[in-house]
């Protein structure tokens, strides 16, 4: 059987078509109803002030959301996202159009498949790149790979040394990895729900919420979208002691950014197990004063053991 060709040329040099939302209320509470992130900096304008912003603030999550549906348009059927990576760089305020914009950079095959690499980014109405990203996707061969070969190397952990802000107890926590959690299983409604969050106002693609259109497709039937989320309204659970230690000092947390590598879809009826471990901590002074930087590593399997994504996620404490 032979693949559908992605909607544009991706060669190197090609720019492909942009994604835009003008974003407000509607869309920051579409997406915190699925992601369960109805955090007050993103609901509330005192909040957001107290966080040393003009107002509320969008997600940092849902400007990596619009760069997985920029690229999802231009493959259409044809290959599958297998990396991103990002960072943010300024802020999602109301009524700001945001325009998810990707150029091609390199093409080579892999395994059975052709590995495209992107430079990617989300600017804002004043032209000012607020998410810098790079992503690679794989367009599917005639009998091409569907994913990128599993790591083998374990994640190694730097030296650090204390300091006036990031106390010995903290240091000696890296390497940390809390106790496992593990998803609900994943709902059909959960993913129709997300892919309507994160197109709104626009419908989403069939593969998301038709089941009949997504049988007929590549992946014989209905995935999630790669960004999403299975574990958005569980209970809660610190990602370790060293959080605890160094929030009692800095209360405000942002996204700072994340890298994420995508392995087997998740399908309906999926159960997710999630690690993470505590891997680097630093400090840098900015515009804002002293920043404390976390760094978390992330593995997800699914019930059968197969591996879905691994993430490297950065959190700013200031």
């Amino acid at each position: 059987m032979t693949s559908p060709a992605p909607s544009h040329a991706l060669e190197p040099g090609a720019r492909i078509p942009d994604f835009e939302r003008t974003t407000d209320f509607g869309h920051w509470n579409r997406y915190a109803a699925v992601n369960d992130e109805f955090i007050p900096i993103h609901m509330d304008s005192e909040a957001g002030r107290a966080a040393g912003q003009p107002d509320a603030f969008g997600m940092g999550n849902l400007r990596i959301a619009y760069l997985h549906d920029l690229l999802r348009a231009c493959l259409g059927e044809a290959g599958d996202i297998v990396r991103l990576e990002c960072q943010f760089r300024g802020f999602n305020f109301k009524g700001d159009t945001l325009r998810a914009h990707g150029t091609v950079t390199s093409r080579e095959e892999r395994e059975g498949a052709e590995l495209v690499q992107l430079s990617l980014g989300v600017e804002n109405q004043d032209g000012f790149d607020i998410t810098p990203a790079t992503a690679s996707v794989l367009l599917f061969g005639p009998t091409g790979a569907r994913s990128l070969p599993e790591p083998t190397a374990s994640p190694t952990f730097p030296e650090r040394r204390a300091s006036a802000n990031i106390p010995q107890e903290v240091i000696d926590l890296i390497g940390e990895t809390p106790p496992a959690i593990v998803s609900y299983p994943v709902g059909m409604n959960d993913i129709r729900r997300w892919a309507q969050a994160v197109y709104y106002p626009e419908p989403p693609p069939a593969l998301f919420i038709d089941e009949a259109a997504a049988a007929a497709s590549p992946w014989g039937g209905v995935v999630a979208p790669r960004e999403f989320n299975p574990f958005a309204w569980m209970p809660a659970q610190s990602p370790g002691q060293y959080w605890e230690q160094l929030r009692a000092q800095r209360p405000t947390a942002l996204n700072g950014g994340q890298e994420m590598s995508y392995y087997a879809p998740i399908r309906p009826g999926d159960v997710i197990t999630r690690t993470r471990s505590f891997s680097d901590v630093y400090e840098k002074d900015g515009r804002s004063g002293n920043m404390v930087f976390t760094v978390g590593i992330t593995r997800w399997t699914n019930q059968r053991d197969e591996l879905v994504r691994l993430g490297r996620d950065t959190l700013i404490l200031i």
